[in-house]
């Protein structure tokens, strides 16, 4: 859980080098939630070690399959949160005020850690006029830039509908599961495997239904008195050299079963370099 990981890094280290000592084997408390244990993993080219989250042995086989089925489960022992950060680019349509956006270029940036996701929007309006926006949701803030880091203004009254939309992608379907550990729910829909949960840090219910190679192949979201809905289609391992990241290349997104979002990614990079820092113009304002 995110709430003791300060705690667990001091408490519990295991090393996985050939030197280190084996784990010790580890039970789910009755709560269902496990104290977070990590660790260690050299770096190629000597570039010293690395610590990482292991795997709550909380979490249902069926999450741990998934999680490895799409890259996030990495290492030995398991991790299944070792995709933290994402970008991706797409083109298609979005929801607006006046109907659905034409997006020419649409950049995402996402942080499933913070949680915290930025949005380059560029193209045309429902109405013909032009679309060139950024917005951005850090944790409990909302806000708009005129450029990345830059020129913000609040819009704390878009927190509610931005906040969900990092669910709607494979790895953040996946994380809300990961954080119920134990109260996740395994199920049987229409002969495939949904998975079920809801991470304590937003209380957003969370169902994810895998296809037959156990990759999220749809979402379903319920968040602030909304059901948002994603799927998933087209999953390839080409964007970046082969680490063993997959990425849809089509993405549908819904809003109370209405159309949100149809997006064709052009690009994606796993675990990118990404900072959400929450202005102090938007802090004050806010405040």
């Amino acid at each position: 859980m995110r709430a003791l990981m300060v705690i667990g890094a001091a408490g519990l280290l295991i090393g996985t080098s050939a030197g280190a000592q084996q784990p010790v084997p580890v039970v789910c408390p009755a709560g269902g939630y496990a104290a977070p244990m990590y660790g260690v993993f050299g770096q190629n080219g000597g570039g010293g070690q690395t610590s990482y989250e292991i795997a709550s042995p909380c979490i249902p086989k069926e999450v741990r399959d998934a999680a490895e089925a799409i890259g996030m489960g990495r290492t030995r022992p398991l991790g299944v949160k070792n995709v933290i950060t994402i970008m991706f680019s797409a083109e298609g349509t979005l929801a607006g005020q006046g109907g659905m956006d034409r997006l020419s270029k649409a950049d995402f940036h996402l942080s499933y850690v913070v949680p915290a996701m930025r949005m380059f929007l560029n193209g045309t309006r429902a109405d013909g006029k032009p679309l060139s926006q950024i917005r951005v949701f850090a944790d409990t803030w909302a806000w708009n830039e005129t450029e990345e880091g830059i020129g913000a203004t609040p819009a704390m009254a878009a927190l509610a509908e931005r906040a969900p939309l990092i669910k709607l992608t494979p790895f953040g379907a996946l994380w809300s599961v990961i954080e119920a550990e134990g109260n996740a729910r395994v199920g049987t829909l229409a002969g495939k495997t949904t998975l079920t949960g809801t991470s304590p840090y937003d209380g957003m219910e969370v169902t994810t239904v895998l296809d037959n190679k156990q990759r999220p192949e749809s979402v379903t979201v319920k968040a602030n008195g909304h059901v948002y809905g994603a799927t998933f289609a087209d999953y390839r391992d080409t964007w970046e050299p082969a680490y063993l990241v997959i990425f849809p290349s089509e993405i549908h997104w819904t809003l109370d079963n209405r159309p949100l979002a149809d997006l064709k990614v052009t690009a994606f990079k796993s675990n990118p370099y990404v900072v959400f820092p929450v202005p102090e113009a938007v802090k004050q304002k806010s405040n």
